[in-house]
């Protein structure tokens, strides 16, 4: 049963056109590339296409692979200072040797369109839910598109990453899921909480590091995981099985594009302000 990201993506985009009719601003969408990553441009492209079917002022601050971290600042500090920009983001993964967190922190919180700015984070945590990072946000938002009812479920979030484990724990809870958080490198102990668990959610990164054997009939299974293998997207869960008895996102077509019409989504929120 394979939960589409796609028709999750289209209500979201639907909602965000709504809000953009409504305003009497165009909303403006700022990303700033460092490098020449290839996976990297392929996203910065697929959001520029998609901000310009919302009728977007779109930015982009291009940088190359030796840009420093206060040239890096200084492309920000002038989308910041940019009246018609209302949503900033910061393309990852930056190149090694810069400060990833002190870049992120640069983004003015009121255009902090990717919602990992630690003030954004901050206030997420401390109980406002509409803070919600994108990434996350996608991921609840298929979640709930399963039609399951999620709250008083069991979920699990395995994580590679302490901060995104705090704010799905807490994204869980505005859900009324009851979560359990797992680092990647541990997850090969709980085996029997994870095959028990109603809503299991994976961040990884590493390909087919889930089996069907690991999920129990009428799991909602969403899978946050990207890497290449055989010269092939693949996703943390293994692609080997169609006919399944759980609900599952593909990879490619599943949180991805759910991603990026939230990212626009609260585009258009910033700008109405």
């Amino acid at each position: 049963m394979i939960i589409s990201g796609a028709l999750v993506a289209k209500r979201i985009f639907d909602e965000a056109i709504a809000i953009t009719s409504s305003l009497s601003i165009r909303p403006g969408f700022g990303v700033v590339l460092v490098g020449d990553d290839p996976a990297s441009r392929i996203y910065v492209g697929i959001k520029e296409r998609r901000a310009a079917d919302l009728g977007f002022v779109f930015r982009k601050e291009v940088l190359p692979m030796t840009a420093t971290e206060e040239e890096i600042i200084r492309a920000i500090e002038s989308l910041n200072a940019d009246e018609a920009i209302h949503g900033i983001l910061v393309q990852l993964p930056l190149p090694d040797g810069l400060d990833t967190d002190r870049i992120i922190a640069a983004i003015d919180p009121k255009k902090d369109a990717d919602g990992f700015h630690p003030e954004t984070v901050q206030n997420f945590l401390s109980g406002d839910r509409t803070s919600i990072p994108v990434f996350p946000e996608a991921i609840m938002e298929l979640a709930k598109s399963s039609g399951i009812e999620l709250s008083g479920k069991n979920g699990i979030a395995v994580v590679n990453s302490e901060i995104f484990g705090s704010i799905m724990q807490k994204a869980f809870e505005y859900e009324g899921i009851v979560p359990t958080i797992i680092p990647a490198a541990e997850a090969g102990s709980h085996t029997e909480d994870i095959s028990n668990a109603d809503v299991v959610v994976t961040a990884v990164g590493q390909p087919e590091f889930f089996s069907r054997s690991m999920f129990k009939s009428g799991a909602v299974v969403i899978d946050g995981g990207i890497s290449e293998k055989d010269g092939t997207v693949r996703g943390d869960v293994s692609a080997e099985w169609s006919d399944t008895d759980i609900f599952l996102t593909p990879v490619p077509g599943g949180v991805g594009p759910v991603t990026v019409a939230c990212l626009l989504r609260r585009t258009v929120r910033l700008a109405r302000g």
